[in-house]
């Protein structure tokens, strides 16, 4: 066999190698992404427990008596939430998108105080959580677009109360305020109607954007670096979910916020670091005021100190037309 010969051979061996690795690398990470993605259909007692230990809720909050409301949104797939009344009735409505495996139990700490503000509750169970059907989690991409549905049932259940319209705010946390932050963003849309479109948003430890939080769990975790694989994640992602990684960004959709917007952060928030939120509210300067919460750990800001999150709510809530539709209509959205 001549040089040539073994030289081809070696070329050949190699690159079949090089494909080998790469097909490996690949798998790998579909397993990775699969597994970020998954459903979460595990039962709510879980949930109830991380949030004892987390926030020492009181059981006795899953109590609190709900009715039950259900939409099939534009993928075809029955979401289910819980609506909670204030009394005395009201046209004021806060829709509260919850956080990533953490669904409707995390919403039980806020809502004595919500409910004591004079807020109707609606909880969804965001796609591929709890009683909620869904292939996979998108961090906020098709969320948001589920949460503009749900400002829609918000509306016609305010109709049959007897009211014109409804007057509804959006808040969320760690993914919950992620997709609020998108939710509010993509509700500047023509085709979002007029009196659908949320009057305030509140995000709770919200991330910078998925490609930042991908990449910083994936090193926390499992020690690795993959920003120089970031082109196959993005394929991945896009196959895998019919979503683009870069189209989930909370930077991007606060730059197009038109409403008042709070942010909290918890200065000892571990998993989200607080340096998120304070990208975020850069971005808009004029709608978005950030309130980091000293030694507050992720999504715990509240329980960490009530009073004060209950303060800057109600400054939030002081910037809001509620009264007068022409305000809303003239100097919010057009």
């Amino acid at each position: 066999m001549s040089a040539l010969q073994i030289g081809i051979i070696l070329i050949i061996s190699i690159a079949a190698l090089i494909g080998i690795g790469a097909m490996l690398v690949y798998l790998t990470l579909q397993r990775l992404i699969r597994s970020v993605i998954a459903p979460f259909h595990e039962g709510y007692g879980q949930v109830l427990t991380q949030e004892i230990q987390r926030n020492q809720l009181d059981p006795n909050l899953m109590d609190i008596k709900y009715d039950k409301l259900f939409l099939k949104n534009s993928r075809n797939q029955e979401l289910t939430a819980r609506l909670y009344l204030a009394q005395p009735q009201t046209d004021r409505y806060l829709l509260f998108l919850h956080g990533y495996h953490y669904p409707w139990v995390g919403a039980l700490k806020y809502l004595p105080m919500l409910l004591e503000l004079g807020f109707n509750v609606l909880v969804p169970d965001q796609q591929a959580h709890g009683e909620s059907q869904g292939d996979c989690i998108t961090f906020g991409a098709l969320e948001s677009d589920d949460a503009l549905e749900w400002l829609e049932q918000i509306r016609r259940h305010a109709q049959t109360m007897g009211f014109e319209r409804a007057r509804i705010g959006v808040m969320g946390e760690s993914m919950g305020a992620v997709t609020a932050l998108m939710t509010t963003a993509k509700a500047n849309s023509t085709h979002v109607p007029m009196v659908n479109k949320p009057l305030f948003c509140i995000a709770d430890c919200p991330f910078s954007d998925w490609k930042s939080i991908l990449l910083r769990q994936a090193k926390k975790r499992y020690s690795l670096n993959l920003s120089p694989l970031l082109p196959m994640l993005r394929t991945i992602i896009r196959k895998q979910t019919g979503v683009e990684l870069d189209d989930v960004s909370s930077v991007k959709a606060s730059a197009a916020i038109r409403v008042p917007t709070l942010l909290f952060h918890g200065t000892e928030d571990h998993l989200v670091p607080a340096e998120m939120s304070q990208q975020i509210a850069a971005a808009n300067e004029s709608n978005i005021t950030l309130h980091l919460v000293d030694g507050a750990h992720h999504m715990n800001c509240y329980t960490t100190n009530p009073q004060e999150y209950r303060n800057q709510l109600l400054r939030l809530l002081a910037q809001v037309p509620f009264e007068s539709e022409a305000t809303e209509r003239y100097a919010v959205y057009l």
